[in-house]
């Protein structure tokens, strides 16, 4: 069932990294909100001090209904401390987030097409990607879409057992080929998380 991935990323602030800090607050505050499904935070594994914190809404509707409140503001300032940086946010509306956000391991990948180049290029190579994803070892499932409000951008979620496995994964083979075709046609932006559900 489709639904909207408020995608969020920062670096931590030292507090946050020493622990003196906690986004457990914020995140109890937006688990209570109507139409979220699931939150997930967890660090990036290339760069241990930046964060991702993932809603994941019913629809963007709900996100938007949720930050009309008269308490958001206060809400928002409780998760301020945890930033060491402004937070970058992409809205997506992925036909099915389990798979890349409930993996051990999620990839984030984003394909920002070139100057002269068109989707009519890229979305059929993104479509051949999915195809050839189910089966791949140790791969827990993928859903793509175009960024809201970022009509030249493709956004994927991908999940894993590891990030080796994701390189096992391309380094040879259909996937690495659709891939190389694709960085003719698109910037690629690629990092990975250890995502954990918040229970609260």
């Amino acid at each position: 069932m489709p639904s909207v991935a408020q995608i969020v990323h920062f670096t931590a602030s030292k507090g946050y990294k020493s622990g003196s800090v906690s986004l457990d607050g914020p995140l109890a505050e937006v688990k209570k909100a109507n139409g979220l499904k699931q939150s997930y935070v967890g660090y990036e594994t290339e760069d241990d001090t930046v964060v991702f914190w993932v809603n994941d809404w019913v629809s963007k509707d709900a996100c938007d209904a949720f930050t009309k409140q008269a308490d958001y503001p206060r809400i928002e300032a409780g998760s301020r401390p945890a930033f060491g940086s402004e937070p970058t946010t992409n809205y997506v509306e992925f036909e099915d987030t389990k798979g890349g956000l409930g993996a051990p391991i999620t990839e984030f990948v984003t394909f920002t097409l070139k100057e002269g180049k068109s989707m009519a290029e890229l979305e059929p190579l993104v479509q051949k990607l999915h195809e050839l994803l189910p089966g791949t070892p140790r791969f827990h499932g993928d859903s793509w879409a175009v960024i809201i409000d970022k009509p030249n951008a493709y956004h994927g979620i991908l999940g894993w057992d590891t990030v080796q496995a994701h390189w096992d994964a391309v380094s040879s083979g259909p996937l690495k080929e659709v891939i190389d075709r694709v960085k003719l046609i698109a910037e690629v932006w690629l990092v990975h998380a250890e995502l954990k559900p918040f229970s609260g």
